[in-house]
């Protein structure tokens, strides 16, 4: 029969039939399994076959292999599976099955299986999601569950290099892993089944309902979620992912709630961030999305959101997302979106400050553009987050630090947004932010937040466009300097105290740096911030000062100038000053600050100017002196004069200016003349400041010092006013002159002085009001005619009178020339000369001689006396020799009025010229005055007598309008022969002399130097000038270089040259220019004053010869050192520094020298630097001088200055040591480290070196080198820039540093100073640079710990008992120094950079630091540092825990406890990342080597630190190891020494605990007791009984559990082990566990005869010992047994009965105690009585004569008188107890005994409450006894009668159940 070929259908069928076959006949698990290798995967593919029949067949196939493979010993082809579903992702219902398999089997396979595994799983993994979703989420935690078992190798090792290939990832399976790991450290099971930053999708990925089992442990197959995110973060850190991959996962990782994960997560997050570009858009917009959320998505956890904002804030690029920006702090802030994102309190707080941050970063750093577009919309945000907050006053318990966050950064947004978003015409930002200064109350830290704003704000008003803007800002400030809106203050209108802060500071630093300095409403405000005067703070009176010189306002400014003016602010022509006209209109109030510079109409008339009515005189005269100025700087610029130049001295050089300078006067004057038309814009200006500063000057007459200053300042600058304009111009005020009188007649003589000159001016005036003028004039002769007998007061207004009247004398003389002829005149001014003449003479009261040697000085200057007129009163001759000998005492006022009276003689006759000499020698007997001061006075003086008012001494005297005097011919003889004369007393050796000398000549040569009489005798000045140089007297050699700078400037071109040629040759010959005899050995410098920096110096003439050589021109060299003719120029060099010696060497005839001798530059360069101020001070001038660019040069000649510089350091001259120093540090600085780093070395080593010089001066120049070079090297590192050049110089400084010339120098001031270099290099130095020096840097700072540590502290360690302390407590301030110490901080920062290389390489250096380490601070340190590696470094310290924890051991017996405690500390955190075989032997140490192994206390407390650090700091370890801890902890918690006993305890309370602990641990815990039961040691003997006793506490003790018979057989052995032996104390703990052994022990183990002989035996025994303590817990023990076991007899009676009768005999005291003390004696008796009495009971025989034997014993008690409470109650208890006992076991008591029970019970009790109960008790048993019915009646009358005197319901109670018995 021809056979069918079969269908494909069949075809299937048939091939699944047989395979089902196959499976079925298979008779064993491992047939089955063979067969299923084979056929399983096959099989599973015909599920994907087009014919149902098939498919049915094969599931049906399928169901019984399920319940064939239920044996878990049978494995599944799991690798063919899994490739299998790889394969056919088209074929669901095929991969459906191979994953319900692939979860059956994979449990079942071994570790390394699964392991192998792992490839295949993760290849290929991206595409699974692609088909279904589902089979993705079931593979991936498939994978998951093979990832756990896998042991990833260390970090950047070879093995983790190659993971990525030998695990076959691909770039899109890593992709697809870090996108899932991601979502699972974001996931956590919710009931509603969403998380913040995931999809639904992505929940159901991780979390799907079908699987409810994935994340329940419990299951089986279940995962736990913190572990497996523990897990997938440890995959991260491997090579497998690049650092992109990886950055979002590590991100949330580090915002898990989980601390485990979060530490991991911020340890991956810091390796990996440098190593991602933040300014990627793709990566923004990612980190942004996370953060708002999405369409599907809610927006992340605060603590996510915190992380994102800080990666946010170090991206420039995210500062462009402005909707982004604004959108988070709108919801950050201000939307209740952010109620529902974060948890009220600290969170909030978190993430607001993050918010802030972030907006921070975005004002500070981002575009400009970026800025602007967000600045609007952020800053009012911020406004109105703040006044949520409550505004201005804001609400108890908001966040303030925030608050004062939110004004700074409103500040930097308002900056750096659109100008008009602040510049708006009302200001209302402005307006805002300073009301909010003024009245916020949340705290002065806000407050200086709003300064800080206030003050960021100022540049953003330096370019105010708008006019309008500016007329604004002009309008409030004047507001707030007046306080106009002070009223609006928000406190107030609440209701509350009112709150208010000065904004005067801030309104005057905006004035001075928003408006420019020609601003006149600007100065304005700088004026009224100095009303208050020193009511005024301290930095508003500066800064007000500040803001009217124009110096300090360019050097303070922000703004820049719209004027365009150049770089050089000290140009006045190119700063513009405010116009004069402008600001005396405004400042005096003819115009109002909106109408500058328009002048309103003007009413003369002499009323106070209207803006400083009511202003305090501070003010007042502020305005007046500032008006003033502007009016001098405007006359100067107008005038051809040189301007006066704006530097730090600005405002002295204008007063000076004024009162010295001729041709500055004329252009005032000249000014103030064109002032007169009426039609000039400065004339009313001009006449207003002219009467304001008359007002003022009248107006303030108080004495105080704020009064008198202003008045003095506005009378110096009226009087100036009126000297300096014309007739004229005075006429509107000259009536003034009437009202001086107060004045005239003050107190103070300033103003006194001021007045009588004014008065001089204005009363001789042609216009004045002469009836009124003489009218004053009378009133102040009366004055003066009562000088003889004034006191007081009236002396003050004669001193006024004699000036005033001498000054109208001399200028009304002065005015017509003839005055004198005049009838009026001539009475009263011979009336005044009369009187004036006779104080001159006669008076002694100094202040009238001033002031009559002033009236006399001005009639003879402005020749209103003649000789005839002195001839009527007094001889010329006596009158020049009565004011000589007032000028002999210094009177400079005498001087001058005795070089004017010489100015009287006009003729040139025989009695002139005598009366002119002996004024002459007059004058020349003053060189013996030896005020400096008065020298001068006298050269002035003789200055007018040689040239009469053709000195220009006299160019500022004339204060009239009126021509020059004209010059008497006399003058031209006089001054030849004074000048010859005193050329003539420059060389005389007279000190006195020839000092004054050199004075005069100055004088002469400045006033008359214009005369051809100077002329041409200034090379004869230049010859007495150059000698005097070399005088030893500092102010002879100052006067004589600046007077050869004064005949430098008179010469002209000719004469100059000339004048220099001969100063340098006479300099450079080789004759003597002194005086005296130079030879070869004459001593020119005192030693040490030149120094050549070989040790040696210059001293003579030899030498600098000598020196010459060397350099290599010798004709240059010493043409240059013969500067100094002697020893005092060079060492003094005063002569060329502040006078004139360096103008004239500038000159071009010497220019050029230096240039031609370049090996002079290196000694000049540091003689800049010597330690003598003056030399210093003229080596600068010369160098400036003559080096024309400094930089160049120096740069030109570096290394051969470097060169000499360093050669000098180390030099014998101290000088040389020191002024290198300060040459290298001054060299070094702003050059480029290429410069000089071949020379840095050297350098560092002999800075080091020199830092141990013995001179002090030496050593701080050394250390502010040092200080130097470390800062060029900290801003090296911390610069962007800092390459491979810094990384070089790094590595030549830190093995210096380390080096015995550093660190390990012997002095002390070097190795501090290179150990705060070696801290900032830390600090500074990036982790390439450094990392190879960690080690030897650990290492050396470890022992620095110790060694830094004050010698005082061991010393008070040592003596701790002497100082009321203990060393525990020291070496806790000791602890806390280390822990707070910038060396541990160090460490850290070292340790941070750590990567595995580096940490390999540390290991041996720590194991040195640790084994060499002496001083407990350096041990300290070394455990830090392991707990440091064991929890913040644990990926780089991962493979060595273990050695670390064997090093430990060796350590931890320290002598210093608090040493011990700190490695048992470090011991606990390394057992985290120990090996079990390590942790074991830790556990093995501290048993055997430190408990058990040691015979002292310290031990054993080490041991039980260590223990409680591994539990406390490693948990899991101890948890997971816990047999090896578990029984130790146990055992050791019994110890006797009550501290070492609480530390173990506090361990099992806190990390064991628990019964059940314990029955899970008997036997191991028995072993361990039972093992040292009999050591020789009584410590661990007892500490093993007492464990063996808690033990049976504890399982008898469970409630619900019984002990069972194995237990009692394992616990039987060691529990009479511990109570055989002898008593000791404690062992009643024992004794008690054995009775409770006895009591709930099992029955049948109890009742073996062996056992029970051995219980009775123990029992018998320990009652009988005679240890009094011990005795009471014997009895109570033996009664507890014999109630336990009352098939044997222990014969309690026999015992009790010996004992009862030796304690109740009262002849007899057999308790006879140690203490002897009576009340311990008793109280113990008692309690043995007590036991005894209680054990009787359950022990007598009631079947015999048990009751009556009971009877007997207790009535013995009646002995003791009276019976204690206490055994009363015990009697009470007992008889109870028998009465029911006898009830229980039905035995009838005997009549007799019924009796004696009876007479018991009812004795009189009068006791407490309790004995009576107790008895009630007692006779409540009784009752039930059956006795007879008279018996009964009997009982109960005697209860009837109890209950009546009975007052305790409770008792009653008991005695009424009685009564009812019976």
């Amino acid at each position: 029969m021809a056979s069918t070929e079969q269908s494909p259908e069949a075809r299937e069928l048939s091939l699944v039939g047989r395979v089902e076959l196959r499976i079925a006949l298979a008779n064993t698990d491992a047939q089955l399994q063979d067969l299923l290798n084979t056929y399983l995967a096959p099989l599973l593919l015909k599920l994907a076959s087009e014919h149902r029949a098939v498919r049915d067949k094969v599931i049906a196939v399928c169901q019984h292999i399920k319940s064939r493979i239920q044996p878990p010993s049978i494995k599944l082809p799991v690798s063919e599976l899994l490739k299998q579903f790889k394969e056919h992702s088209h074929k669901p219902l095929v991969r459906q099955f191979d994953l319900q398999y692939i979860h059956q089997g994979l449990p079942r396979l071994s570790r390394p299986e699964q392991v192998d595994l792992l490839p295949q799983f993760i290849h290929g993994i991206a595409s699974t999601s692609t088909s279904s979703l589902e089979h993705a989420s079931q593979i991936f935690f498939l994978l998951l569950r093979v990832m756990t078992q896998y042991d990833l190798p260390p970090r950047a090792s070879n093995q983790d290099r190659e993971l990525q290939s030998q695990l076959q990832v691909a770039e899109e399976d890593a992709d697809f892993l870090r996108r899932r790991f991601g979502d699972l450290i974001l996931f956590n099971p919710t009931p509603t089944k969403s998380v913040p930053g995931l999809t639904a999708a992505e929940y159901r990925f991780l979390d799907s309902e079908d699987r409810p089992q994935t994340w329940d442990q419990k299951s089986g197959g279940g995962l736990n979620l913190a572990d497996t995110k523990y897990m997938i973060c440890q995959w991260l850190a491997s090579d497998i992912f690049t650092h992109d991959q990886r950055l979002v996962p590590v991100l949330f990782a580090s915002a898990d709630a989980n601390p485990r994960i979060s530490e991991i997560g911020d340890d991956l997050l810091k390796r990996t961030l440098p190593n991602i570009n933040l300014e990627d858009e793709a990566l923004i917009k990612v980190l942004f999305g996370f953060y708002f959320g999405g369409p599907v998505t809610s927006p992340a956890r605060a603590p996510l959101r915190i992380k994102i904002l800080t990666l946010l804030s170090k991206s420039v690029l995210s500062t462009t997302f402005a909707d982004k920006i604004v959108q988070l702090v709108e919801d950050g802030l201000l939307s209740e979106q952010v109620e529902r994102i974060m948890v009220r309190g600290r969170e909030t707080t978190k993430m607001r400050t993050a918010i802030f941050n972030y907006i921070n970063f975005v004002a500070r750093q981002g575009a400009n553009s970026s800025a602007r577009a967000v600045a609007h919309k952020l800053v009012y945000a911020l406004r109105d987050f703040i006044e949520t907050q409550g505004w201005p006053v804001a609400n108890p318990g908001e966040d303030f630090a925030l608050r004062g966050l939110g004004y700074e950064i409103i500040g930097l947004l308002l900056k750096a947004g659109p100008p008009e978003l602040l510049q708006e015409e009302n200001l209302e930002l402005l307006r805002w932010l300073f009301r909010s200064l003024r009245e916020d109350n949340s705290g002065n830290s806000t407050s200086v937040s709003l300064e800080e704003t206030l003050s960021t704000l100022m540049s953003a008003f330096s370019h105010i466009e708008d006019r309008d803007v500016e007329d604004s800002l002009r309008q409030f400030l004047l507001e707030q300097m007046n306080d106009l809106d002070q009223s609006d203050n928000a406190a107030a209108r609440l209701g509350k105290h009112s709150f208010s802060r000065s904004t005067r500071y801030i309104t005057v630093r905006f004035a001075n740096r928003c408006l420019p300095y020609r601003d006149v409403v600007a100065r304005w405000v700088d004026v009224l911030a100095l009303e208050h005067g020193s009511q005024e703070r301290h930095e508003v009176i500066e800064e007000a000062k500040k803001g009217l010189d124009p110096y300090w306002h360019l050097m303070n400014q922000s703004w820049e100038d719209r004027s365009n003016r150049s770089s050089n602010i000290t140009e006045p022509q190119e700063f513009i000053f405010p116009d004069f006209s402008a600001t005396a209109s405004f400042f005096l109030g003819l115009v109002d600050y909106q109408n500058l510079p328009v002048a309103v109409r003007y009413q003369e008339s002499l009323e106070p100017a209207t803006a400083l009515q009511g202003r305090q005189p501070a003010a007042c005269s502020a305005a007046v002196r500032f008006c003033r100025q502007m009016l001098v700087m405007e006359a100067m610029t107008a005038s051809e004069e040189p301007n006066i130049s704006i530097n730090a001295d600005w405002e002295r050089k204008v007063d000076l200016t004024v009162a010295a300078s001729g041709p500055a006067r004329l252009a005032i004057s000249k000014a103030l003349r064109l002032a007169e038309e009426s039609e000039s814009k400065n004339h009313l200006p001009a006449l207003e400041l002219l009467k304001a500063s008359s007002q003022c000057f009248q107006k303030f007459e108080g004495s105080s010092p704020g009064f008198a200053d202003c008045r003095r300042q506005c009378g110096e600058i009226f009087t100036e006013l009126c000297s300096l304009s014309t007739n004229a111009f005075l006429s509107p005020i000259i009536s003034v002159a009437l009202n001086l009188e107060r004045q005239i007649e003050a107190n103070d003589p300033q103003t006194r002085a001021l007045a009588a000159q004014a008065f001089g001016i204005l009363a001789t005036h042609e216009e004045s009001h002469w009836p009124g003028i003489f009218d004053a004039i009378h009133r102040l002769e009366k004055l003066y005619l009562i000088s003889s007998t004034a006191v007081g007061a009236q002396v003050n207004k004669i001193h006024g009178a004699l000036l005033a009247l001498g000054f109208f004398f001399s200028r009304l003389s002065f005015r017509r020339g003839e005055a004198h002829k005049e009838k009026w005149f001539g009475a009263n001014f011979d009336q005044f000369l009369k009187t004036l003449f006779a104080t001159v003479q006669k008076s002694k009261d100094t202040l009238l001689l001033d002031a009559a040697f002033t009236a006399l000085d001005q009639l003879a200057l402005f020749h209103a006396l003649t000789s005839e007129m002195i001839s009527k009163h007094v001889s010329l001759e006596e009158l020049a020799r009565t004011v000589a000998n007032s000028a002999r005492s210094g009177n400079e006022k005498a001087i001058a009025c005795l070089g004017h009276l010489a100015m009287v003689i006009e003729g040139d006759d025989e009695i002139g010229r005598g009366y002119v000499k002996s004024i002459e020698e007059s004058l020349h007997d003053l060189h013996e005055i030896k005020q400096t001061e008065s020298q001068f006075a006298v050269g002035e003086a003789l200055s007018c007598l040689a040239c009469g008012w053709d000195s220009k001494a006299l160019a500022t005297k004339i204060d009239v309008e009126v021509s020059g005097p004209a010059i008497p011919s006399r003058y031209q003889s006089a001054l030849p022969q004074i000048i010859d004369r005193t050329l003539e007393d420059c060389r005389q050796t007279k000190p006195a002399l020839k000092k004054a000398a050199v004075i005069w000549l100055l004088c002469l040569i400045q006033y008359c130097g214009h005369r051809t009489e100077v002329q041409e005798r200034l090379p004869a000045c230049q010859g007495a000038f150059k000698r005097c140089l070399s005088d030893r007297d500092t102010l002879v050699q100052e006067s004589a270089s600046r007077g050869l700078g004064l005949v430098y400037e008179h010469g002209d071109r000719k004469l100059k040259d000339d004048l220099v040629r001969d100063l340098v040759g006479s300099f450079s010959s080789d004759k003597a220019q002194t005086s005296g005899t130079v030879t070869e050995d004459t001593q020119l410098f005192e030693a040490g004053a030149l120094p050549t920096g070989d040790g040696n110096s210059i001293t003579t003439y030899k030498d600098i010869m000598n020196l010459a050589a060397e350099v290599g021109d010798s004709s240059l060299v010493y043409r240059f050192m013969s500067l100094a003719s002697n020893n005092a120029i060079w060492s003094t060099r005063a002569a060329f520094g502040r006078f004139g010696l360096s103008n004239v060497l500038s000159d071009s005839s010497v220019d050029g020298y230096l240039a031609e001798n370049p090996k002079l530059f290196p000694k000049l360069f540091r003689y800049r630097f010597d330690p003598n101020t003056n030399v210093q001070r003229s080596m600068n001038d010369i160098w400036h001088a003559l080096v024309k660019n400094s930089t160049v040069t120096i740069d030109q000649h570096f290394d051969a200055i470097m060169e000499d510089l360093l050669q000098s350091i180390l030099g014998r001259e101290w000088r040389a040591r020191q002024a290198s120093c300060d040459a290298i540090a001054d060299l070094v600085q702003a050059r480029p480290t290429e410069k000089y780093e071949k020379y840095l070395g050297r350098i560092w080593t002999l800075c080091f070196k020199v830092m141990d010089d013995i001179k002090d001066s030496v050593r701080v120049a050394a250390a502010g080198l040092a200080r130097t070079l470390t800062g060029i090297l900290t801003r090296n590192l911390e610069s962007s820039t800092s390459s491979e050049k810094t990384v070089a110089t790094l590595k030549d400084v830190l093995p210096f540093l380390l080096s015995t010339q550093g660190l390990e120098s012997s002095a002390e001031d070097v190795r501090m100073f290179a150990l705060h270099t070696l801290l900032e290099i830390i600090k500074k130095a990036s982790a390439p640079a450094l990392r190879p020096f960690i080690p030897d840097l650990v290492e050396k700072i470890l022992g620095l710990l110790s060694t830094m540590e004050p010698e005082a502290v061991n010393y008070v360690h040592m003596n701790a008992q002497r100082y009321n302390l203990t060393e525990q407590r020291i070496d806790d301030m000791r602890l806390a120094s280390v822990r707070a110490s910038p060396l541990m901080e160090a460490i850290e920062r070292c340790l941070d950079l750590l990567d595995d290389e580096t940490m390999k390489a540390l290991v041996p250096r720590m194991e040195s630091a640790m084994k060499t380490a002496v001083g407990m601070p350096s041990k300290v340190g070394c455990s830090r540092i392991l707990v440091s590696l064991s929890t913040r470094h644990s990926f780089v310290f991962r493979p060595h825990p273990d050695y670390f924890l064997t090093l430990v051991q060796k350590l931890i017996m320290d002598r210093n406890e608090t040493v011990s405690l700190s490695y048992a500390t470090s011991g606990g955190y390394l057992a985290r990342g120990a090996s079990d075989n390590a942790v074991i032997q830790l556990a093995t140490f501290l048993k055997q080597k430190l408990y058990f192994g040691s015979g002292d206390d310290r031990p054993r407390l080490i041991a039980g630190e260590l223990v409680q650090a591994v539990a406390k700091h490693a948990s899991d370890r101890f948890n997971s190891l816990a047999s090896e801890f578990v029984p130790f902890v146990f055992f050791a918690k019994h110890d006797s020494n009550d501290e070492i006993k609480d530390v173990f305890k506090e361990v099992w309370g806190e990390h064991v605990g628990g019964s059940r602990t314990v029955s899970l641990h008997l036997k191991e815990i028995i072993g361990l007791a039972a093992e040292h039961l009999e050591s020789s040691r009584w410590v661990l003997k007892h500490a093993a009984s007492r464990t063996i006793a808690d033990v049976v506490d504890i399982i008898t003790g469970n409630v619900g559990q019984t002990m069972s018979a194995s237990e009692a057989e394992t616990l039987w052995k060691p529990l009479r082990i511990a109570l055989s032996g002898k008593t000791w104390e404690g062992k009643e703990v024992v004794l008690e566990a054995f009775a409770t052994f006895v009591q709930k022990g099992p029955e049948e183990f109890l009742s073996k005869k062996d056992i029970a002989d051995e219980v009775k035996k123990i029992a018998m025994r320990e009652a009988k010992r005679q240890n009094e303590a011990y005795r009471p817990h014997a009895y109570a023990a033996l009664g507890q047994i014999a109630a336990a076991r009352k098939d044997q007899d222990f014969a309690v009676v026999d015992i009790i009965g010996s004992v009862v009768d030796q304690l109740t005999n009262p002849d007899e005291d057999a308790m006879d105690i140690d203490s002897g003390k009576g009340s311990h004696k008793d109280t113990l008796r008692d309690l043995t009585l007590e036991n005894a009495i209680k054990a009787l009971a359950p022990g007598v025989n009631l079947q015999g004569e048990g009751a009556y034997e009971f009877l007997d014993i207790v009535g013995k008690t009646e002995n003791l008188k009276p019976i204690p409470t206490a055994i009363s109650s015990a009697v009470f208890t007992a008889s109870r107890d028998l009465l029911k006992r006898s009830l229980a076991e039905k035995v009838k008591l005997g009549f007799q005994a019924i009796e004696r029970f009876v007479c018991l019970l009812f004795e009189p009790v009068d006791g407490p409450e309790r004995l009576r109960k107790v008895r009630a008790g007692a006779i409540l048993e009784l009752s039930k006894v059956e006795v007879a019915t008279s018996a009964k009646s009997e009982m109960k009358e005697k209860v009837t009668k109890e209950i009546e005197k009975e007052v305790s319901p409770a008792v009653k109670q008991e005695l009424e159940q009685a009564k009812s018995n019976l």
